[in-house]
């Protein structure tokens, strides 16, 4: 094997197990556009800019039209940008960590919640909003798999429908029978920023998590959900044939 491929081999390995399914493409708008005065502070531009980023310098080294020289040249640029990435995705995850977010629950959800999530950034996995409270009648499981976790930003869109999110009870996980009156919980909603494992970290989708405002404890079953997720999916739509115009050139 020759050393370019060498190279172009040592980064597949290096990239395909993380950004393959990391990023969602460069090729919908300037992470400068991103804000960084909302809740999330400048994590989700950060998050779409390294994600852009990565995507550039990955698809500059699979081209095939590199010489041996420039493969050298654009890996060593790789392996700087992971570095630089790591090393504000870090600091951005310090200033974040025990941010309060709001949180409501909508009417009819037997559940009673503290008025605020706090943001767990510790360590290198996931972000999470962590808040605690109460069911307030006894239901089933049937019923409890239905409650979602809807971060809204601040025109009230929703910013993901598809987030179930993580519930326990005090004394360990939910179990699938009927949940009692007053059984205390915990609830964990993802927050899709700087992870590197997340597949949504595309422009548009940090655009709409440095709007966050709240979340949402929500029945997906009621027509106040089932509005947000039209919604959300019209606004995709749109940002993709804006995103194909652009690339045809109208």
């Amino acid at each position: 094997m020759t050393t370019k491929n060498l190279l172009i081999a040592g980064a597949m390995a290096l990239t395909t197990s993380v950004f393959f399914s990391a990023c969602g493409g460069s090729g919908n708008g300037d992470s400068a556009d991103i804000p960084t005065d909302g809740l999330l502070g400048e994590m989700p531009m950060l998050t779409a800019k390294y994600c852009n980023k990565i995507v550039d310098l990955r698809e500059k080294m699979f081209s095939g039209q590199l010489t041996e020289d420039e493969l050298k040249k654009a890996r060593a640029e790789f392996d700087e940008t992971e570095k630089e990435r790591d090393a504000k995705l870090l600091l951005a995850r310090e200033a974040l960590n025990g941010k309060e977010i709001p949180v409501e629950v909508q009417e009819g959800v037997a559940i009673k919640l503290e008025p605020v999530m706090k943001i767990d950034a510790s360590g290198k996995g996931s972000i999470y909003a962590v808040v605690k409270g109460s069911f307030t009648k006894t239901i089933d499981y049937s019923q409890f798999r239905n409650y979602y976790m809807i971060p809204i930003d601040t025109d009230g869109k929703a910013i993901d429908t598809d987030r179930g999110g993580m519930w326990y009870k005090e004394d360990g996980e939910m179990s699938l029978d009927q949940t009692k009156e007053g059984t205390k919980l915990t609830a964990k909603a993802y927050v899709s920023v700087g992870s590197t494992s997340a597949r949504s970290h595309n422009t548009n989708e940090m655009k709409r998590w440095a709007k966050l405002a709240k979340f949402v404890i929500m029945d997906c079953t009621t027509d106040a959900y089932k509005k947000l997720k039209e919604q959300l999916e019209a606004d995709k739509k749109a940002e993709e044939l804006e995103a194909a115009k652009a690339i045809a050139g109208e």
